[in-house]
């Protein structure tokens, strides 16, 4: 009997353990990888967006740097800077920097932008809570746009976002994350805007 109780003890301990983290709603599992993703001290994404709709921009390779809410993008066509103040987008073919603030943005796929936008906009609900947290994502007013939010359930960094047309049942465009690390040593002025390293370029305000 006391074999049976000393193994029953740790079973309910390790129960109670886990219940919290697979009892999270989609809206908390976004807000915990909101905060984590800002708390963190130096990130790095390399990420590439795919489309099956034809687009000038895309597909889409890059490095994305974030310390707290300030960004680096680093694409072939575009690199956008945002200082914590002003967002100044690159676009490299027309030699443009179009600066901007936090509300006005050209590229929106940081971490603190991605989780915002599905938090404010959208219903939620979990499709999956394994190894990877799937929370679905559904507009308020439209009906034909699906999202696919893969969350890594122990470092809560997006793994995947899927945008699938409800109508068809195709996936239309996918970011997916193929190098992700933290706590990196990256100078400061990788935050900065500077126009001296844009030679010929036409500043729009």
């Amino acid at each position: 009997m006391r074999n049976k109780t000393n193994i029953f003890k740790p079973l309910v301990f390790l129960i109670f353990m886990i219940s919290p983290v697979y009892g999270q709603s989609a809206e908390e599992i976004l807000e915990i990888a909101l905060e984590r993703s800002l708390a963190l001290n130096n990130s790095y994404y390399k990420f590439v967006i795919e489309s099956e709709v034809e687009s000038p921009l895309l597909p889409m390779t890059g490095e994305l740097f974030t310390k707290g809410e300030k960004y680096f993008i680093d694409t072939k066509d575009i690199d956008q800077i945002y200082d914590g103040q002003n967002i100044f987008t690159i676009v490299h073919e027309n030699q443009e920097i179009i600066v901007g603030n936090s509300d006005i943005s050209l590229i929106s796929f940081t971490p603190n932008q991605i989780f915002n936008f599905f938090l404010e906009d959208y219903l939620l609900s979990i499709k999956s809570e394994t190894r990877r947290h799937i929370i679905e994502a559904k507009n308020r007013n439209e009906n034909n746009m699906i999202y696919f939010i893969t969350i890594n359930s122990l470092n809560y960094s997006i793994e995947k976002i899927e945008m699938k047309d409800s109508i068809s049942d195709q996936i239309i465009n996918t970011f997916l994350t193929l190098t992700y690390d933290y706590n990196l040593t990256v100078p400061l002025s990788l935050f900065n805007f500077d126009i001296s390293n844009y030679d010929n370029y036409i500043l729009i305000q």
